[in-house]
């Protein structure tokens, strides 16, 4: 529409690195909205989102050791872009891209919930919580990222989760059912499936390895 401001593109180049070793497993390439260039009141609102805190994570690594319950780290793969958009908004064609025209005369309707924008994270967590709730999932009253299902709990920051339960094939569930869509007697669907990626037991989480000691203990440490 006229007048509409078309927000700038921004390419985000990074390595990751394992914990332990250093070593680059993985090259990333991410198209970003420029955030900066939003306008409060026009193209975003709140922009608050809770994240796990340390004190639930070592809480629940205690447990886990005293019970010898088990752990699986899960990732959800493009996070962000699997929640829907908050408000229309248009980008700029990204560099690289070829088009039949000119990056002056056309752009891009967003569809999906970019990175880069100033409310994606919270619109992320918003979407994950019903989700979450969706499929019988109860969150924590002590933290916002702390939710149960049965005797699984599932503890996540952003987009890097954490299930603690006594079997693995009671994880195997949670993971299953967060895997599927949660759909009507009617046939609708009420809720898409998340895409997410199984990691393991739980061997490093945001940028801190974890390690199970031969006396049972767990140490926490950051190598690098």
């Amino acid at each position: 529409p006229p007048g509409t401001p078309v927000l700038p593109a921004v390419w985000a180049m990074r390595r990751k690195r394992r914990i332990a070793t250093q070593e680059v497993y993985k090259w990333k390439a991410r198209l970003n909205l420029h955030g900066g260039k939003q306008e409060y009141g026009l193209n975003y609102w709140e922009t608050y989102s809770p994240v796990i805190t340390w004190t639930t994570v070592r809480l629940f690594l205690v447990l886990a050791m005293l019970n010898k319950w088990a752990t699986r780290q899960v990732d959800f793969v493009l996070a962000f872009p699997q929640a829907d958009i908050e408000c229309p908004m248009y980008m700029e064609i990204p560099r690289g891209f070829r088009i039949d025209g000119s990056r002056k005369t056309h752009c891009l309707l967003l569809e999906k919930n970019i990175y880069g924008a100033r409310q994606a994270g919270r619109i992320w967590n918003q979407y994950l919580h019903e989700g979450l709730v969706a499929r019988g999932f109860k969150q924590s009253k002590i933290d916002m990222c702390l939710y149960y299902r049965k005797n699984v709990a599932l503890l996540f920051y952003v987009d890097d989760g954490i299930f603690c339960g006594p079997t693995n094939k009671d994880i195997d569930e949670a993971y299953k059912i967060l895997s599927e869509p949660v759909i009507s007697k009617e046939g609708k669907v009420l809720h898409r499936a998340f895409v997410m990626t199984d990691e393991g037991s739980l061997s490093d989480y945001l940028g801190v390895e974890i390690k199970m000691l031969p006396n049972g203990c767990i140490k926490l440490s950051q190598p690098h």
